[in-house]
């Protein structure tokens, strides 16, 4: 492993023709708001450096990763290269290994070579004046390797894909499956855990997706043998939205097909069933994880205050007490509500706000306008979620809305914050064609390189496919 020292001068008073050293760790919707707003006040000044550190070279649209599973989306409609947002800054894809305070350094590594050939290792060391940390969060299972390893997530666009596929599969093989009847209703059993935006979403998403796609093309398969399940650890769900809604999308996903056990916690599964905490066990190959998130052991190790969901605490400012100059925002990050006494909720409506807060405070900081610094203090607008065929539910100024309006209301919203004209474009024509034509249920599988087997190799033969 070599390291390569981008910034050999670390001295805190540095020389004037040193520019002021920006530093940016994570694309999502808090990093790129911080990253666009920077760039245009300091667009023409060549005395600041940004530079924008992230293990993906794209920005992901996550509002939309169910219907990415789906198919209703395709993948590539949803992210957006972060170098098209890097007008004047740098931007690194490396993965970030330490974050040290202290020192006001950051370490991160990258991979020389393919993926799945021999590679090397470079670590890179840079030094900062200020540091945005918005590394968002990681999926909590809460302790249990079984279930980290055998359940599927809906975290990244990996995430998506892999699902979607899965899927595909499953029904093939049960379609294949027409001896061993025990054999085939384990296969169309499809279990969410969690009933939080993500895994309402998803099973609402899931449910319209199996259901058309067997009664267009898997003739054989009966409605009566697919069992969808939806369990959450609490009585209700989509507490962050409202009592009343909850039980709106309770009883439409209950119409739906969705069967919901409750006040019930996974606590084991294997690849071909789920355990619960009430002696039950469920034959089941397809297990969604969406029961939570926490943060990553990148922020778990700093050296600064933590809250006791292992996120970094800040001040009115965003700031980390005790590093002048550190901002943290997102998910990783908690910032009190004072008008509820807990922490902003983690969602993107919020990471944006915060991102044009940090922006602000750093540029008033950088110019020594102290006074033109900012708190953070927002109430959200509204609250919606999309809980399947063309319905959803949402709080908007206070108007509770629920079935169609909600969920037009809903891809309005999220159609209008698509990063580029381009991308709004193009998801407005998956969802115009998905109206009027079935869905498409070939299962891309992934390609991997195999190294040539003779000195004259085919090179149609260099690509195989893994499942």
């Amino acid at each position: 492993m070599q390291t390569l020292l981008l910034f050999k001068n670390h001295q805190r008073k540095m020389k004037s023709s040193t520019p002021t050293r920006i530093i940016i760790l994570g694309s999502g919707f808090a990093g790129v708001e911080v990253l666009k707003r920077l760039q245009k006040e300091f667009r023409n000044d060549e005395s600041t450096a940004i530079t924008m550190i992230s293990r993906d070279n794209f920005f992901l649209f996550t509002p939309m990763l169910p219907e990415v599973a789906t198919g209703t989306v395709e993948t590539r409609h949803v992210v957006a290269p972060v170098r098209s947002f890097c007008k004047t800054a740098s931007f690194y894809e490396a993965t970030v290994q330490l974050i040290d305070l202290n020192d006001k350094r950051i370490v991160a590594m990258h991979e020389i070579g393919r993926n799945n050939l021999s590679f090397d290792i470079r670590e890179h060391i840079l030094f900062y004046d200020y540091l945005v940390i918005a590394v968002g969060s990681e999926n909590n299972f809460f302790g249990i390797e079984e279930v980290k390893e055998n359940a599927l997530t809906m975290k990244s666009i990996a995430d998506a894909s892999i699902l979607r596929n899965h899927v595909i599969e499953i029904l093939e093989q049960a379609h294949v499956e027409q001896d061993d009847m025990n054999l085939r209703r384990s296969l169309l059993t499809f279990a969410v855990v969690g009933g939080g935006f993500t895994g309402i979403e998803t099973v609402g998403e899931l449910t319209d997706f199996i259901k058309d796609t067997v009664r267009d093309y898997y003739k054989n398969i009966s409605m009566t043998d697919i069992k969808i399940l939806l369990i959450n650890s609490k009585d209700k769900i989509l507490q962050q939205v409202d009592e009343e809604l909850g039980e709106f999308a309770l009883k439409y996903l209950k119409k739906m097909g969705v069967e919901f056990i409750m006040n019930t916690h996974v606590i084991n599964a294997s690849t071909n069933s789920i355990t619960l905490d009430n002696g039950s066990i469920i034959p089941c190959y397809t297990l969604v994880w969406s029961a939570g998130v926490t943060t990553s052991d990148l922020i778990k190790n700093l050296d600064c205050k933590l809250d006791s969901e292992h996120r970094i605490i800040t001040d009115d400012y965003l700031e980390v007490p005790g590093f002048p100059g550190v901002y943290a925002l997102g998910d990783c990050a908690a910032a009190t509500d004072h008008s509820t006494g807990r922490p902003y909720p983690q969602t993107a409506q919020h990471a944006i706000r915060e991102g044009k807060i940090v922006a602000q405070n750093i540029i008033s900081t950088i110019y020594k306008k102290e006074d033109k610094k900012k708190r953070f203090n927002y109430k959200a607008k509204g609250i919606m979620a999309d809980i399947g065929k063309r319905n959803g539910v949402a709080i908007i100024f206070g108007m509770k809305l629920h079935g169609f309006v909600a969920w037009w209301l809903w891809r309005t919203y999220y159609l209008v914050n698509m990063p580029t004209i381009h991308k709004k474009l193009e998801v407005f024509i998956d969802w115009t064609s998905h109206i009027f034509f079935r869905r498409d249920v070939a299962m891309i599988k992934r390609f991997i390189w195999d190294k040539p087997k003779s000195s004259n190799p085919d090179p149609y033969d260099r690509f195989s496919t893994a499942a």
